[in-house]
């Protein structure tokens, strides 16, 4: 099927969604469940219990090899060499300026197996790179999952609960943040990321067609909401964002640093030019602040007595050296404050 001269994708439980009364649109190259009847009360559930989200929009390639490393150290930026078996990382793949072309997650699943799941509308310029990266002479193989698989979301302040009880016991209490494994779920090999893009806590599941279905019957008969698409695109327009994205940008930008974001807290509220039930601050300790997210207060020019234009320079001084260093601009509607958080050289800015 087509819409108009593009190609559109179908979700592999594209029925079993139908069937729960999704609402379908067109995102990414992709027709995905946008809401199911009630888009308030499904956001309204991931925030503050849990929700099942399909994922599966989400290119998904597998890098194997002797090799392997290498390629990704070709496509990605960051410190690819150091991810250990069993973790994770989130990186970006630039271009020869330097802007972001995709935005990923790379699991190491096994010594020499890597997955890498990136934005769907960038999943075959992701794949050409990968692909031209290969030399003739190099033990490297791409195979692209994207449509023979499924990747299921369980998101939200209850995921680890629900996981612990209805999927795995044995799967929250060693599946740190950023950490992968594999388990088994009624007889079938499941491979699980401790990860998510929501702002919440949850984890990705990468799972065969029929698996999935089963997961998300078990999960929706346990009482968990499926929620819509919520996914961004770095190429295209979105959904309007807010704090939890701030929060989740925040800490995909603080795992590429490196800081060691298993052990971060997040505390409600920030400074004062934040709005104090929109925003949060990442520590270490009460002494050790990282940085703020979040959005920033709707009245502030009062509150602090600071002038647009002093803001609008602020604004423009911050998105400058962003360019300067990761060649993007921070989204206009987004606001994150990085002024506590290290240096490459481990001094504060």
């Amino acid at each position: 099927m087509t819409h108009g001269e593009q190609h559109v994708y179908h979700l592999a439980l594209r029925d079993l969604h139908s069937q729960a009364g999704a609402v379908f649109g067109l995102a990414q190259g992709w027709s995905l469940p946008m809401h199911y009847g009630d888009a308030e009360a499904e956001h309204a559930a991931l925030r503050s219990h849990a929700g099942i989200l399909d994922r599966s929009h989400r290119s998904r390639f597998l890098v194997t090899g002797t090799d392997a490393l290498d390629v990704l150290r070709a496509v990605f930026a960051g410190h690819v060499e150091d991810l250990e078996e069993g973790r994770a990382m989130r990186t970006v793949a630039l271009d020869d300026t330097g802007n972001i072309r995709d935005l990923v997650l790379i699991a190491r699943t096994g010594g020499i197996a890597y997955l890498v799941t990136g934005e769907a509308a960038q999943r075959f310029e992701t794949l050409a790179r990968l692909e031209s990266a290969v030399q003739a002479d190099w033990d490297a193989t791409i195979g692209d999952r994207t449509e023979t698989t499924c990747m299921i979301g369980l998101g939200g302040p209850a995921a680890q609960d629900f996981a612990r009880q209805h999927l795995s016991e044995g799967l929250p209490a060693r599946l740190d943040l950023l950490h992968t494994t594999t388990f088994e779920f009624h007889g079938f090999r499941t491979l699980a990321m401790r990860t998510s893009d929501t702002g919440e806590d949850g984890f990705e599941l990468m799972v065969a067609p029929a698996v999935a279905q089963h997961i998300i019957e078990t999960l929706r008969a346990a009482g968990i909401r499926r929620g819509a698409f919520t996914g961004r695109n770095v190429h295209g327009g979105a959904r309007a964002v807010d704090a939890f994205d701030a929060k989740a940008d925040a800490l995909a930008a603080l795992a590429a640093a490196g800081a060691p974001i298993q052990t971060l807290q997040i505390v409600a509220g920030g400074p004062a030019w934040f709005h104090p039930g929109r925003s949060g601050t990442i520590q270490l300790g009460p002494q050790n602040v990282f940085g703020h997210f979040g959005e920033l207060h709707p009245r502030g020019d009062l509150t602090l007595a600071i002038r647009q234009d002093q803001m609008r320079s602020a604004l423009q001084t911050l998105e400058a050296r962003m360019d300067a260093t990761v060649g993007t601009r921070m989204r206009e509607s987004g606001s994150i404050d990085f002024g506590a958080a290290p240096d490459a050289d481990g001094e504060g800015g």
